[in-house]
């Protein structure tokens, strides 16, 4: 018996402190649920499990960047669904305007407003974005601003040149007070910046400007005495602004005159008209007023017939456009508007206007001349009277007046002031996996006839790159009917990119399949090497729970053996 080296106690301490760490894994593993804990666990389970979480957690990764991608193909696609409405419409517009029931200056200028409205509503749909990215304009704003490296940056962006108005607040105002009215003529004005900061109008742009353009200091122009106050601030190179000018011009008439007339298409001169049947109204011959030139033009193939008796020295008035005159109250000679005419007096030589409200002007008189004198023979006599046209021109004032560019609702509507990023793309990446090879560039391209010569591309502005309707005009039966099969196809362009969209969505909801199975896979085989298996893991537990209690009772009882030695010693 030794007292130093209790090798019974040791043996049984080594024993416990075994049991201890046993225990105290299997209760790790029973608390985690994870077969393997630490490296030390299962070096190569680990190794081999930590590569499936990766490849599992790239695939949930790579299954949400596909709803992604479904998503924004859903929102571009909804938009395209109205577009096709809305031409629809533009078709039905057309075929309306084919019709030949319509009056071309009312009716088919009021179909060509709305037809304007939906080409500005497509460019607006065009612009649709789904979370700053926009694929359907082509890489142009409706209003005009153009991607540069596929950003649209309204913070920094540099327009085009372009015709401004009135509008946005370009021309401040314009002076009439001493313009000269020189000229009726229209002049374009171009904006040029020089390099040391100043600028310059010119009238390049209209090289048959009769006057001078002079720049001032209020940022605008002089032109033939009328000043333009501009705001430069926002200009550009070559910006224009058109302005029609008028001269100032004196009314114009001129009465009509004899220039012909014949008895029974022989004789000639039996019955004469005055040289300017409105002297009664204005000396040699003037026209003063639209309506009496009116008037007198409609003396212009008046026939009279005369009854006449080669014994007699005089004609007497028959009929009067063929129908016998009215001898006691006179005879409508014409009808000229609204309870307005020309009337023959009761004594058949006097031709009066008699306007609306009652009144009477004297237009003309009927000169009978001798029957003797003509060599009239007896019977009917016919006349006709033949007339040069009678003209009138209202007098002009002189006028200055800025021709407003044609403006479009998508111009009306942006915002200048706007600064959000956008972004601009014709195709998607999607990373559709756990690997780099899994990325996808979906570039959205296809064939197909039936579009024309609109471009396989997904523009779906109106523009001529895009769907070609902008430009296209109702005004006429021929323009309309022209107009019809370049609506129809457009319509099969969006139907093709609205097709691209779908089958791309189809592809990745498989996608979507794919990758949730794939994954379930993974992680039950992920599963299969990490995880506690529990029914196993308790019997470990139980048995290192005995160990570990018999470990330290054969401790305490190892520990009792030197107190022996004590009896000795006794």
């Amino acid at each position: 018996m030794v007292v130093q080296h209790n090798m019974n106690a040791l043996s049984a301490y080594n024993k416990l402190n075994t049991n201890v760490a046993g225990l105290k894994k299997s209760s790790e593993k029973l608390s985690s649920g994870y077969r393997i804990n630490r490296a030390g666990d299962d070096a190569a389970g680990l190794a081999i499990s930590e590569k499936m979480r990766s490849q599992i957690r790239g695939l949930n990764q790579a299954k949400r960047n596909s709803q992604d991608g479904i998503s924004m193909i859903q929102t571009f696609e909804g938009a395209l669904q109205e577009s096709h409405s809305i031409l629809q419409r533009m078709k039905e517009l057309a075929a309306e305007s084919a019709n030949g029931t319509y009056q071309t200056e009312v009716d088919r200028d009021a179909i060509q407003l709305e037809f304007n409205q939906l080409n500005d509503e497509l460019d607006q749909i065009a612009d649709t974005d789904f979370n700053g990215t926009v694929m359907l304009n082509g890489g142009e704003m409706a209003d005009g601003l153009k991607a540069t490296n596929g950003k649209f940056d309204y913070a920094n962006a540099v327009r085009d040149a372009q015709q401004i108005g009135s509008a946005g607040g370009f021309i401040k105002g314009v002076d009439t007070g001493a313009y000269a009215g020189t000229n009726t003529e229209t002049v374009t004005f171009t904006y040029a910046q020089k390099a040391d900061g100043t600028f310059e109008w010119n009238t390049k742009a209209s090289p048959d400007a009769k006057g001078t353009v002079t720049s001032n200091a209020n940022g605008g122009f002089a032109y033939d005495g009328a000043v333009f106050a501009i705001d430069t601030s926002n200009l550009v190179n070559g910006d224009t602004i058109t302005v029609d000018f008028t001269k100032t011009t004196a009314a114009v008439g001129k009465g009509p005159v004899t220039t012909g007339y014949n008895v029974d298409g022989g004789d000639t001169g039996v019955v004469g008209l005055d040289k300017n049947p409105l002297a009664a109204a204005a000396a040699d011959g003037v026209i003063t007023s639209e309506k009496i030139a009116n008037a007198a033009n409609a003396l212009n193939g008046l026939t009279l017939t005369y009854t006449a008796n080669a014994a007699a020295d005089a004609l007497t008035l028959a009929k009067v456009n063929g129908v016998a005159p009215d001898t006691t109250n006179g005879t409508t000679i014409a009808k000229l508007g609204d309870n307005e005419s020309l009337f023959l007096e009761k004594d058949g030589t006097t031709i009066n206007y008699i306007g609306a409200d009652g009144s009477k002007v004297k237009v003309g008189e009927l000169q009978t001349v001798k029957a003797s004198a003509a060599a009239a023979k007896a019977g009917n006599v016919t006349i006709t009277v033949n007339l040069a046209d009678a003209t009138y021109t209202p007098a002009t004032p002189n006028a200055v007046k800025v021709v407003e560019p044609e403006a479009t609702v998508s111009q009306a509507n942006s915002n200048n002031a706007a600064t959000a990023p956008l972004t601009y793309t014709d195709h998607l990446v999607l990373q559709t996996g756990a690997r780099t090879k899994d990325s996808v560039d979906f570039t959205f391209a296809y064939k197909t006839e039936g579009m024309g010569d609109l471009k396989a591309n997904l523009d779906v502005s109106s523009r001529t790159n895009g769907l070609g309707t902008k430009d296209l005009s109702l005004n006429t039966h021929e323009d309309a009917n022209a107009a019809i099969d370049k609506i129809d196809n457009a319509i099969n362009k969006v139907s093709m990119v609205r097709a691209t969209f779908g089958a791309t969505q189809n592809r990745l909801e498989h996608k979507v399949e794919n990758l949730t199975t794939t994954a379930e896979n993974l992680t039950e085989a992920e599963a299969g090497i990490r995880d506690t298996d529990m029914a196993q893991e308790m019997l470990n537990y139980t048995k290192f729970n005995v160990l570990q209690q018999a470990a330290q009772s054969m401790l305490a009882q190892a520990n009792q053996q030197p107190q022996s030695i004590l009896q000795l010693l006794g």
